[in-house]
Formats: structure tokens, sequence, C-alpha cells
């Protein structure tokens, strides 16, 4: 057995073993992109990955700015370069001279497919949403038991209302058992109706390692459930089917915690506020109801009734003499219109213009005759006088229009 006496020197030997070795120093390999970060100096640090295992890998400003895509997780690339061991951090890690693209990732494809399946049936729809209660009483968690993200959420709530319970199920947030134990901790709750609403949370993680939340039997026991859910999973950028179908989504867990219930401090002084608008309101109501009695309590009509009687009674003479007078005047008037719309009558009345010596002439059935050109020799005619009418035949016709009188 070789006795390396310190770290220093152990990796110096992986490193330049690393170097030594020909298929390492330039090679191409094919994987799915699973995080994607650039930093200040224009170096993008990256992880390729396929169905098992994971790799690091960086491309510098110079060859990253020579690429011909721009590259997103989830896309599926061949990356050209060669290992390198950093000593001092003891990191492996392909130093890249350019990625080709290659199309969508396993992953990607597979959440995109799942994603378009469940929002053509709707299950986004915002008409779907649930409310979240302004004061739960319990609120149940979806967690690991024993991370981070359950005493985060603890103790956010703690700190915001100290006088609510929180109920934990303990779940797995990673690999093939988080979904059926997520799935599980949404059907206990419902069961049970111990909460008033769900937390579904995690912390940060790498593409994969939240990808088990990209599960259509979680989406459908969320849509299904009575009680609203928050998804609070991994960081801001973060994004899973979960979110998309929760009824709220938080950035974070912490988040979470600030979301689900209102800060306590501030319930208090909003209660404060309504209580003193509320006597407020009631002393003002109050006042007006006292000053209104204190005008009907000096009312003449209940210290002197008799007296205020006779005051009503001589107000309504007074009504009725008017009355009298303005009625009085409208009958005149309406006597008069009626006097001068009878004469107009009596004057258009064709019996009267009969009288002054007029007369019309009508044919058999009656009907006037008003021209010339509606009679024919031998027709006969009624003249119609004032005092009755004569019978008569056509023998001549004179036509103005021919040269007739």
């Amino acid at each position: 057995m070789f006795d390396f006496d310190s770290v220093s020197r152990l990796n110096s030997y992986i490193k330049q073993s690393l170097n030594d070795n020909p298929y390492l120093a330039e090679f191409s390999v094919v994987g799915e992109i699973s995080q994607y970060t650039v930093s200040s100096r224009d170096h993008a640090y990256f992880s390729i990955k396929d169905d098992q295992c994971v790799i690091n890998c960086v491309i510098f400003s110079r060859q990253r700015a020579a690429l011909k895509i721009t590259p997103e997780i989830g896309m599926k690339v061949k990356v050209y370069g060669g290992v390198d061991f950093y000593t001092q951090g003891g990191k492996l890690q392909v130093i890249a001279t350019t990625i080709e693209n290659l199309g969508d990732g396993d992953l990607h494809e597979q959440f995109n497919k799942l994603f378009k399946k469940l929002q053509d049936e709707g299950l986004f729809d915002g008409s779907h949403k649930k409310s979240i209660p302004i004061l739960p009483k319990r609120i149940g968690v979806i967690t690991s038991g024993s991370g981070k993200v359950i005493a985060d959420i603890v103790n956010t709530v703690r700190k915001r209302n100290p006088h609510h319970d929180i109920l934990l199920y303990p779940a797995s947030v990673q690999g093939v058992e988080c979904p059926p134990e997520v799935i599980s901790g949404i059907k206990y709750f419902n069961d049970e109706n111990y909460v008033d609403v769900i937390i579904i949370a995690r912390g940060g993680g790498s593409y994969e390692e939240l990808f088990c939340f990209n599960d259509e039997g979680i989406a459908r026991a969320v849509y299904a459930s009575r009680i609203p859910v928050i998804s609070a999973i991994g960081h801001e950028p973060d994004y899973t089917i979960l979110d998309y179908v929760s009824d709220v989504r938080a950035a974070t867990p912490t988040a979470a915690g600030e979301l689900v219930i209102a800060a306590y401090d501030d319930q208090k002084k909003e209660i404060d506020n309504l209580a003193l608008n509320l006597d407020i309101s009631i002393n003002q109501f109050v006042d007006s109801r006292r000053k209104a009695l204190d005008v009907y309590k000096n009312h003449k009509a209940l210290h002197s009734p008799a007296f205020y009687a006779m005051e009503q009674q001589a107000v309504v003479r007074e009504l009725r003499t008017r009355l009298d007078a303005l009625s009085g005047r409208f009958v005149k008037q309406t006597a008069s219109e009626i006097s001068e719309v009878k004469v107009r009558l009596d004057a258009l009345n064709p019996a009267n213009v009969l009288k002054r010596g007029y007369s019309y002439v009508c044919d058999g059935e009656g009907k006037a005759i008003e021209s010339v050109k509606s009679v024919n020799l031998g027709d006969k005619v009624s003249i119609v006088l004032s005092d009755g009418s004569l019978l008569s035949e056509i023998k001549e016709i004179e036509n103005k229009d021919e040269g007739g009188i």
C-alpha cells in the first residue's frame, strides 16, 4: 500500500494520472444539461447527466463566446473537451471547448408532454383554484421529517403567529419514493380532515432531484384535494408541474410559511382598528338618535296636542281654499277651450257647408265624384243638397283640359 503523507500529494497524483490518460485528454460526451449558471467573468458552469450519472463541466468565456447555440437546462448536447482535476477543491470536471445541440433532453421532453396533457385537461385553470383560508386553525406540511425545510416553515409560522397547529406528514422529497409518499400525504389530510391548508415543500436541488414533483399522480391528487394546497418546491427559478396545479405557488418553503398565515401583530392591529371604527360608528349613531329624540321631545304636538291640532286644521282649510280656487279656474279654462273647438268643428261640418248653397255629387254606391274622368255618359249620379238629394243622368261631359268650361 502506498502511503500519501498529505491530501495535496494525493490530489496531485490524481491530477497527474488523469492528465497522463490519453482517453481523457480529448473526447466528446453526450448528456442532458441539468444545471447552467454564468459567472461574473462570463464563464459558464453546468452539469450534464444521463439516467444514472451526472458530471460537472465548465466552459470558459472565450470558448463560450464562440458557441453557435445558447445552452439551456433540459437541452440534449454533445460536449467536446477534456477532464481536469482541481486539486485545491478536490473537484473533477470537464473543461469544455465547444457544445453541440442535439435537441431536448429526455426529462425536458417528459415535462413538456405531461404539461400539455394536463393543461389540455384543464388542471391548471384558475377557475379550479381554491382560496387559502385567512386564519387556518391547523396547517398540514408534507415534506422530509429530518430536513431543514420543516424547521424553516415551523419557525416562520411561529414567528408570525404562534396560535396555530402544524401537522407534519413525513415523505421522501427525492427519488422514486417521492410521488407515492406525497400522494399518500395528500390523501391522509383529506381523509382525516385535520387541517385547513396543505403545504408541499422541499428545499433547492438539481433539475433531476426536483423532477419527482413533475409527476402525474401528484398533480391529479392535488387537483382532487378538497383542501387548498400551497406548493413550495426549490427556489424562485424552479418550476414543476406541482407549481402549476397547486392553488398557490410559494417561491421557497420560507415564503410558504409567510403566505399561509398573516402576522399576528398585523391581525391584532387590524382588529383593533375595526373595533375602534365600530365604537366610533356606534357612538355617532347613538348621538344622532339622541338628537332626533330631543327634537321630538320638544315638539309642540307633545306639549299642547289641542293647539297643534288646531294649527293643522288651519293648514288643511288653507289648502282646501287653494284647491277650490285652482279647480274653478281649471274648469272655466277648459270650458272656454271646448267652446272654441266646437265653433271650429261646426265650421268644418259638411252639413253646415251644404246649407250655404253648396252640394256634392256621388255615384250609385254613395262615393263622392271628384273628377269628370270618373263618370261616363248615361251614368246615374246623385246630387246631395242640405235637405235631400237629386237623381240625375249624365247627358254631356265637359273637360277643362280639352278646352271645356
